[in-house]
């Protein structure tokens, strides 16, 4: 009887694993040209959040760790919100200014996931973007979010070398720190000649963010 009721047990531990594995491989059919699908349309408008996964998956959380798309999802997302918290403008509301700090927040735990170097240099690109517009808008301190700015920007060189947005944007903040302060190093003991000769100063390709 005990081991009728162990075969049993088996039994039916097997079936259901089959059937965990037969949900997973219709959610990886599902992910099939799906990202690629709606990066097009996200091209064509900012879209909803939820649109970077297919919305009929059964095991979601399961299926983008099995795929390996966990931080490709989570970077779109947050270029999403960074385009729709319009950081190019003063925050008129509570809400504008949540959205900000959530911005902020994915792009923070991008730069310390496990993702790729060229992911996490543009999450770093777009940090110091951030800051920079803090700056920009007339904070009470600005040269302390250009110096957060300038940080962000060495990390996404650091991160990917041929980044030219970044060292644009590096030669950029440097410029206005000598401007407004005096200060070429921000702050960090490094010096300007850190950036190299194809850098945005040398009318390289970089246009910054």
């Amino acid at each position: 009887m005990n081991r009728r009721l162990v075969l049993g047990g088996s039994a039916l531990v097997l079936v259901a694993g089959a059937a965990v594995l037969a949900v997973l491989a219709v959610d990886v059919l599902r992910w099939r040209g799906h990202l690629e699908e709606a990066d097009m349309r996200y091209a064509a408008g900012t879209g909803a959040l939820r649109m970077w996964e297919p919305g009929d998956t059964w095991l979601p959380g399961a299926t983008r760790t099995l795929l390996g798309v966990e931080d490709d999802v989570e970077l779109r997302r947050a270029l999403q919100r960074f385009r729709l918290a319009r950081v190019r403008q003063a925050p008129r509301t509570q809400q504008e200014v949540n959205l900000r700090s959530a911005v902020e927040a994915d792009l923070a735990r991008l730069g310390r996931g496990d993702g790729e170097a060229g992911q996490k240099s543009l999450a770093a690109v777009l940090r110091g973007a951030l800051a920079f517009e803090e700056a920009r808008l007339g904070g009470e301190e600005p040269t302390i979010f250009l110096r957060r700015s300038l940080t962000a920007f060495r990390e996404a060189i650091r991160l990917d070398p041929t980044n030219e947005d970044a060292k644009y944007d590096l030669e950029l903040v440097l410029r206005l720190l000598q401007t407004v302060s005096g200060d070429t190093s921000g702050g960090t003991g490094a010096q300007r000649g850190n950036v190299t000769a194809r850098g945005a100063g040398s009318g390289s390709s970089g246009s910054g963010f």
